[in-house]
This record gives structure tokens, C-alpha cells and sequence, in this order.
């Protein structure tokens, strides 16, 4: 009679226990799902890299750097590390020789560039910068010689502590609106600024 009673006992005891191991165990594997669900890191946003077409890679959000801020700007090559500031732009930009202009329809406007090598690790050539229009084009660095805000940038080699600064010039239609400034290091990589000023 014994042995009858507790075998009537056992699936009672087995139901009221079933719930509490149930919750047991998930209670046990909550750690890996909060962790699932804690926040991301800081949402990023599309940049552009200036090559035409396609969509721009995403590269962390950065704040916009504009006239008279500096940049850091870390090359893909160990020890290459830039400090480069947009010093002044001007528009439009005038040669100082008078017979000396841009061709119908187009104008130039120019930026005044400092560059400090602040890496380990000389520089054997400035690389390129850019200018972009609301249009989403972007212009090249066009030679005029000297303007009449100052001297061109001359850049053949930097030595680690030595600056390089001068105004470089963009050859752009009559109608466009210049938003930013690129400096593009060959196989760049940057942090704060991306390379850009806002102009």
C-alpha cells in the first residue's frame, strides 16, 4: 500500500516540480541573451571617399571640420601620420599674372593647406586633394602658379617635424557651389575629420 501511494505522489510531485526547472534554466542562460541585446556602439554613416559612382563606404560618424581646423590624417604606411589644416579658401581665385585666367565658363577657387608630419616615417610625396561641388563632382588640383593671395604649396618630400604649406587652386564651371575639401593620402586611412572640411 505503501509503494501504491508514493507512485500516486510521483507525477503530482513531477508537475509542480516541472515549472521551477524550467524556469531555472532559463534563468540560467539570461546572461548570453542580455548580452545580445545590449547597445551598439555609436550608429556610422556613409562618407564619401571620392570615387565616382556607387555608394560611399561607411566609416564611423565624425565631426565636420571646417576652415582654420586641423586633421589628422593616419596613412595605411606605418609611421605615416599628417596634421593638416585648411587655413584659408578663397573664391574666386586670381593669378598674379594679369594676362592669366581660367577659360571661359569655368573660375578658379583655391585653399591655403599646412601640412605637419607628425609620424615616424618621412613623406616622398604630398597626395592628392579634392574639391567637391553640391553636385556631387569633385575637382583636381589645377597648376596657375602664384595667386595673388599667396604662393602654391610645394611639396616633394617631408621630412618627420617638417611643415609644407601654400595655396593649391581648383578649375571649376562658373555655376558651381564648392561644399568640402578632400585630402586623400594614397591607401589613406583617418580618424577625427575623415580628411574633409566643409567650406
Amino acid at each position: 500500500m505503501r509503494q501504491s501511494a508514493a507512485r500516486r505522489h510521483t507525477p503530482v510531485l513531477a508537475a509542480a516540480l516541472l515549472p521551477l526547472l524550467l524556469f531555472g534554466a532559463t534563468a540560467c542562460q539570461s546572461a548570453p541573451g542580455e548580452a545580445a541585446l545590449a547597445p551598439a556602439v555609436a550608429p556610422a554613416v556613409p562618407v564619401d571617399d571620392g570615387a565616382p559612382g556607387g555608394e560611399a563606404p561607411v566609416r564611423p560618424a565624425a565631426k565636420a571640420a571646417h576652415v582654420g581646423d586641423s586633421v589628422r590624417v593616419d596613412g595605411a604606411q606605418v609611421g605615416r601620420h599628417l596634421q593638416a589644416v585648411l587655413a584659408a579658401y578663397v573664391d574666386p581665385a586670381i593669378s598674379v599674372e594679369k594676362n592669366y585666367a581660367p577659360p571661359a565658363g569655368k573660375r578658379w577657387v583655391a585653399a591655403q593647406m599646412s601640412f605637419v608630419n607628425v609620424g615616424g616615417a618621412s613623406y616622398g610625396a604630398l597626395g592628392r586633394v579634392w574639391a567637391h561641388d553640391s553636385a556631387g563632382q569633385r575637382h583636381p588640383v589645377v597648376s596657375t602658379g602664384e595667386l595673388t593671395t599667396g604662393k602654391p604649396l610645394v611639396f616633394d618630400s617631408l621630412e618627420v617635424g617638417e611643415r609644407a604649406e601654400g595655396w593649391v587652386v581648383f578649375e571649376i564651371p562658373e555655376n558651381a557651389r564648392i561644399v568640402r575639401l578632400q585630402y586623400q593620402d594614397a591607401n589613406m586611412q583617418t580618424n577625427s575629420g575623415g580628411g574633409f572640411w566643409e567650406v
